[in-house]
């Protein structure tokens, strides 16, 4: 009699377990397949900003690779910080923002405007505070998208050039 009741007792619970890795599975795949949905969005954002910063000459920017960028750090006096200072109501608040420019070293003209860009850091800081004037303190983290293309496309005009491939742009708003 004991034995008995000890197996249905263990058939019973091997069946609750059963149920409840069923109702674990599939809750577990539904939101698996969510999280790879946003994934997915996520994906499909990055190939938009990066086809949107490749401006369309052939030569240059289109058939570069990471291999091809090389990263120059924007400086402003010797410091990496560009600080833009807003006032509001009588406060002032800053933007503190750090740049960067992505030049294609397979480019024609990658040496002489490597050059020029090097020795012209004050047009581009001051590129970069007009840019960034243009938005107030509380609006300016959340337009980086649109400073960042903004920028490409006045540093191309500026320095007459497709090496610079994208400009990165990180702020920081106290």
């Amino acid at each position: 009699m004991k034995k008995s009741t000890l197996n249905v007792i263990t058939l019973a619970l091997v069946l609750i377990n059963l149920v409840l890795t069923v109702i674990l599975t599939f809750s577990l795949v539904s939101t698996n397949n969510k999280t790879n949905k946003l994934i997915s969005k996520v994906a499909e954002i990055i190939d938009l900003d990066v086809a949107g910063a490749d401006t369309g000459d052939k030569g240059t920017s289109s058939s570069s690779g990471l291999d091809d960028i090389t990263y120059v750090d924007v400086t402003n006096n010797d410091s990496k910080d560009i600080m833009i200072s807003y006032t509001d109501g009588g406060k002032t608040h800053y933007a503190i923002m750090n740049v960067s420019l992505g030049l294609n070293t397979k480019a024609k003209d990658y040496t002489a405007k490597s050059t020029t860009i090097n020795n012209g850091m004050k047009v581009i800081v001051n590129a970069v505070q007009t840019e960034a004037m243009k938005y107030t303190y509380s609006t300016v983290a959340s337009s980086k998208a649109t400073i960042e293309s903004a920028l490409l496309e006045q540093l191309q005009d500026t320095f007459q050039t497709q090496c610079i491939t994208s400009v990165i742009v990180s702020i920081v708003v106290q």
